[in-house]
């Protein structure tokens, strides 16, 4: 049975819009691996009424992708010329394409366009000159799609590439935030909901793993604790060191940030290099990680699912391949899913900032970060004070926040602890707002007038309603 196909639907309605409109069209879409671009894509093509060439490349030699895409044509557009012609290189089916488009709206899509560029060089300059000269006074609506995202920022979309400039839509896939997650999740509870958020990062093809006809429990041991389970350590280095030389530094990197060392000293002192840089800015650029700064700048994941895989996981894999993962995860795991789920909270919380920017007593911000400060209290001593979330309108804090992703309810103590950490604050009418999962204990409803208490069901609710 086919899949439901979930959200997208801003970025459906982009297509459609560029789709409307007559002449020749080209779009550029990419994003990391099982983002869901190519779902997406086959759903769009889907909704249209017109013939479609798809062509998915792969890792083959220019001979035999000839070959392939040559099927793909024939088959979409003349099949009673199938095993009949042939052509003698790709200008030529380009060209053949083209001609099928001069009368009628025809979509042509190739999919993990950087595996044909790369083994064909050459093809960036032939698509620039088929189009200028070609496709340019047809109706083909062309759709490149990539998962390489530093290849298709630089070499398809850059500045120096030769098919700069040609493109009328952009667009990168990002994963799901929390309410389009929730969107695959019918039955669960808004704590389930956010824990599959947080172990998936939002990812599709990571979502689908997750069987709501099964408690969370059970699925998180079965997908992550079973052999044969779909977040096994193949599917991880897939995700980290695709088209990359030296896997194992690139493994060992992601691990290293994954369990606390994020700065350039820690991660080379654990992956047992002198210099890092080339990696990091390789990871950076592929959007795993991302470079935080401060006065000594440090890293960061940037996929939850990977910082639970190493924190949570990796360790475990000898116990996993004995048939024993659910042992380690009953012993070692369940009564620390709410500590992971700390920062992810967090980014929920900003989420819902974002989405509710001029509402509900959100302030106009256009920044939200985390805040750092050293500072001397009122009784002469140093200290740190953090803020889990500070919204900013340029050089003006006008919104601090704390996230508690606790079973227990967000209480007095913690209510004074943040009101004084924000008499630190560089702001004299900024909006505070607390987050709980638990809701908020009767002193913290009576004592907080002007401030905003958010509950893990508003967080859902609100969004929904929104």
């Amino acid at each position: 049975m086919k899949e439901k196909f979930l959200g997208r639907k801003t970025e459906m309605s982009i297509l459609q819009k560029n789709y409307d409109r007559n002449g020749f069209k080209m779009a550029v879409i990419y994003g990391r691996r099982r983002i869901g671009k190519t779902t997406l894509i086959n759903h769009f093509i889907d909704k249209q009424s017109c013939r479609n060439v798809s062509f998915a490349a792969v890792e083959r030699g220019e001979k035999e992708l000839l070959s392939m895409l040559t099927e793909s044509v024939l088959t979409a557009l003349a099949p009673e010329l199938l095993g009949t012609i042939s052509f003698p290189d790709f200008e030529k089916v380009f060209e053949f394409i083209g001609n099928a488009a001069m009368q009628e709206r025809v979509v042509f899509f190739i999919d993990e366009y950087p595996y044909l560029a790369k083994q064909c060089p050459y093809i960036q300059s032939l698509l620039q000159k088929i189009i200028d000269y070609n496709w340019k006074s047809t109706n083909l609506f062309f759709i490149i799609c990539g998962s390489l995202v530093g290849f298709m920022k630089d070499e398809v979309i850059g500045e120096a590439a030769p098919l700069h400039g040609r493109s009328d839509l952009e667009l990168k896939l990002r994963s799901f935030d929390y309410l389009e997650t929730a969107e695959f999740l019918d039955g669960y509870s808004f704590e389930e909901k956010a824990i599959v958020y947080g172990l998936t990062n939002g990812v599709a093809k990571y979502i689908r793993q997750f069987d709501t006809t099964q408690t969370l429990e059970e699925n998180i041991i079965e997908q992550f604790y079973s052999i044969g389970g779909y977040f096994s350590e193949e599917q991880v280095r897939t995700v980290i060191t695709s088209d990359r030389q030296n896997p194992a530094l690139y493994n060992t990197i992601i691990s290293a940030i994954a369990t606390g060392h994020t700065k350039n000293s820690e991660i080379a002192s654990c992956a047992g290099v002198n210099d890092i840089t080339y990696p990091l800015k390789i990871l950076v650029k592929a959007e795993l990680i991302e470079r935080r700064m401060s006065a000594k700048p440090y890293y960061l994941l940037n996929d939850s699912m990977l910082e639970f895989w190493f924190k949570y996981v990796n360790r475990a894999a000898s116990l996993i391949n004995a048939g024993k993962g659910e042992i380690y995860y009953n012993l070692y795991v369940k009564n620390n899913i709410h500590d992971f789920m700390g920062k992810i909270f967090e980014k929920m919380a900003r989420q819902y900032v974002y989405s509710h920017i001029g509402q509900n007593g959100i302030p106009i911000i256009t920044d939200i970060t985390d805040y750092q400060r050293s500072i001397v209290d009122e009784n002469g001593n140093p200290e740190q004070i953090e803020l889990d979330i500070t919204g900013w309108n340029g050089k003006e804090i006008l919104l601090a926040g704390e996230c508690k992703f606790k079973n227990s309810k967000f209480d007095r103590e913690e209510l004074e602890k943040f009101l004084k950490k924000t008499n630190y604050l560089p702001a004299k009418h900024a909006v505070l707002c607390l987050f709980s999962l638990s809701g908020f204990s009767e002193y913290v409803k009576n004592n907080s007038e002007e401030i905003l208490l958010i509950s893990i069901e508003d967080m859902y609710k609100d969004g929904l309603d929104g």
